[in-house]
């Protein structure tokens, strides 16, 4: 839970927030950031080491160390009601749609824990939400690992606790997206009309990912890689046409290299095993946040995409973040006004339902 400090990030220089076409401000918003549930932490601490799924502990001896650091360093951030409002203002952010980090997903726990857990992150999030509802909006979780007890929890998030989306995994367990005992899930998300934040956790099969934090530098992004391909090409997105899907880090590395996809489904019968259309028009369908670090990357995304599928994301407080987004998105050589307003803010706010 945030409580107030009178401690302060650091000042950031970053460009004037986005104008309208009459010259005014206009919001924007974070779709990427996330606030640890501590009591949660503790309370799976020890099932978390003894099956081996203890947070950022991956890797070897000094990005273990980097990330025990990187812990205790955004911690006063994840706490501090103060500090993150003081960081947001300096990064010009209206609003942060928070949801759990990633490791708090703890879908490897048994289902009637999960479900638990679930249940006092989300509590979490809503309690953090109220302190200042001008500022925050939540995206929950729910316990993938049992389908019914995940869309419980969905509505549970959606009717009662008043969210405004909901941050998955990649994957689940040994199960991809596009599973078929997931199907459910999204029917639900669908019907509710919600936003779905993909955004992964490491990467399934790590072997060659121990050193340099390629398990995060690489995995990241390719898990995102992945879950898209997975949705596109099981015919997910053929039977829930009106999904809203957002994925982190850009997409992954699909986005850039989806050509490849595109000429494969044209040409192999086991490339339209399920799907009759070409992969590009299920891609085009996507969003995408703006953690992409270069300008040239993201003005790509945004060519390639339409500004009005991109979302401003800025991993906050960790080091993997950006700590000038506006500045990013300034640097887009050619980006009109009104585009730029999209991007920083106003999509967000269409698809977490914001009143402007």
């Amino acid at each position: 839970m945030f409580h107030t400090c009178n401690t302060h990030g650091p000042a950031i220089n970053h460009t004037a927030r986005p104008l309208a076409s009459n010259g005014s401000k206009t919001l924007t918003v974070d779709i990427h950031c996330h606030c640890e549930c501590y009591p949660v932490t503790e309370r799976m601490q020890a099932e978390a080491v003894r099956t081996d799924n203890v947070a950022l502990a991956f890797g070897n001896a000094l990005t273990k160390a980097v990330n025990e650091k990187q812990l205790i360093d955004v911690k006063p951030k994840m706490q501090s009601l103060d500090e993150r409002l003081a960081d947001m203002d300096a990064m010009g952010i209206d609003v942060q749609a928070i949801t759990v980090p990633p490791y708090q997903y703890y879908y490897w726990a048994e289902p009637e824990i999960g479900r638990d857990v679930a249940r006092q992150l989300n509590d979490h999030l809503a309690e953090n939400v109220a302190k200042a509802p001008d500022r925050f909006v939540a995206m929950g979780t729910v316990p993938l690992q049992n389908t019914e007890m995940a869309v419980a929890e969905l509505e549970r998030c959606i009717g009662d606790l008043g969210m405004r989306g909901v941050e998955i995994s990649a994957h689940v367990g040994a199960d991809e997206l596009s599973a078929k005992r997931l199907e459910p899930f999204f029917a639900k998300a669908e019907e509710l009309d919600i936003l779905i934040f993909i955004h992964p956790e490491g990467f399934t099969h790590a072997d060659r990912f121990t050193e340099h934090y390629f398990i995060n530098l690489i995995g990241h992004p390719l898990e995102s890689t992945l879950a898209i391909s997975h949705l596109i090409f099981g015919g997910v997105l053929d039977r829930y046409p009106g999904l809203k899907i957002c994925v982190a880090h850009g997409g992954g590395f699909l986005p850039s290299y989806a050509g490849r996809m595109e000429h494969a489904h044209h040409e192999r019968d086991d490339c339209r095993e399920i799907i009759s259309s070409p992969p590009s028009s299920y891609l085009s369908k996507f969003y995408f946040d703006t953690l992409v670090f270069e300008p040239d990357q993201l003005a790509f995304l945004i060519e390639k995409y339409g500004a009005d599928h991109i979302l401003l994301g800025t991993d906050y407080p960790y080091d993997m973040g950006e700590e000038d987004p506006l500045d990013l998105v300034g640097k887009v050589d050619g980006l009109v006004a009104g585009a730029r307003s999209a991007v920083c803010g106003l999509n967000a706010a269409r698809l977490l339902k914001l009143e402007i």
